[in-house]
């Protein structure tokens, strides 16, 4: 449950944020769209990827979220599927790896020998670690000044920059900020705040301070509501469904009996109920039952 978890934050806060997070780390691709992924699985299902992403630049950009010390045997898996998913789209695939653990690792990415061609991009959360950042975004709500999306992304990323022994009071601390900066109405765009809920699940074990914490961010919504909202993937679902809008139904409509099953059990692996994906790829519901079987 605890991979589970900040797994999904990541995956909320990416389809939340979407260009600012890929600028955040100083990725140098424009995202259009998330990919139509039909690599359901790779050797019992340990290379399902994280989240991919088409961009102008004709890169297919695959982030994955690691959240234990890497080792040579991630790197393989991410390195399998990056081949795996260029061999499928015909287009290059850069992988993007987001670590959370607060220790780095010291195996090397690859032998100098190897092409470089298949090095991931790993970026430590530590890295951006700044207490002193974190300090100035606190006063900034005295001098009553709006905050921009970008320094809210900041935010919601800063419990998981530190010790995992210290996540539970940044989250605290957070939350704090925000309850402020909600009091002023110094940001507007609440829906922004929903993947911290999911960090205090991660992170807040006494049920009414989670309950508490959670209502700091949802105001006037009740708490379990909209935190099964983002369990099931709620916002998830609906990044998704505009990436769908924005030209991904032409694929998923070819007619091809195997396709359409590939398609509906991706989407299913995402969490999507058959009702969604019906309405999504424009079946009929008894066809997504009988394949999901």
């Amino acid at each position: 449950m605890s991979h589970q978890n900040i797994d999904k934050f990541f995956k909320v806060a990416m389809i939340l944020f979407g260009q600012l997070f890929v600028d955040a780390f100083n990725l140098d691709y424009h995202v259009i769209r998330l990919y139509r992924n039909e690599l359901l699985s790779l050797k019992g299902g340990n290379l399902f990827t994280d989240l991919v992403f088409e961009t102008r630049e004709g890169v297919l950009l695959n982030i994955e979220f690691q959240d234990t010390k890497i080792t040579k045997k991630h790197l393989k898996k991410y390195m399998e599927y990056k081949v795996a998913l260029q061999c499928q789209s015909g287009k290059p695939v850069v992988t993007v790896i987001i670590c959370t653990y607060h220790i780095k690792s010291e195996v090397l990415i690859f032998n100098e020998t190897e092409t470089s061609i298949l090095k991931p991009i790993v970026h430590y959360l530590v890295d951006y670690y700044d207490e002193v950042k974190f300090i100035k975004l606190k006063n900034k709500i005295n001098i009553n000044i709006k905050f921009s999306s970008r320094e809210i992304q900041y935010l919601l990323l800063f419990p998981f920059m530190v010790n995992k022994n210290l996540r539970a009071q940044k989250v605290k601390d957070v939350c704090n900020v925000i309850e402020e900066i909600k009091k002023k109405q110094l940001f507007d765009d609440e829906k922004l705040y929903l993947p911290m809920i999911l960090a205090i699940k991660q992170y807040i074990f006494d049920e009414t301070e989670q309950n508490k914490l959670i209502e700091v961010l949802t105001m006037d919504m009740p708490a379990d509501e909209i935190y099964e909202k983002v369990m099931k993937s709620g916002v998830y679902e609906q990044g998704l469904e505009q990436g769908l809008e924005q030209g991904l139904e032409q694929g998923f409509e070819e007619g091809e009996n195997q396709n359409r099953r590939k398609n509906v059990l991706a989407l299913f692996e995402f969490g999507m109920s058959a009702k969604k994906i019906s309405e999504a790829l424009k079946l009929d519901l008894n066809i997504v039952n009988k394949i999901l079987e």
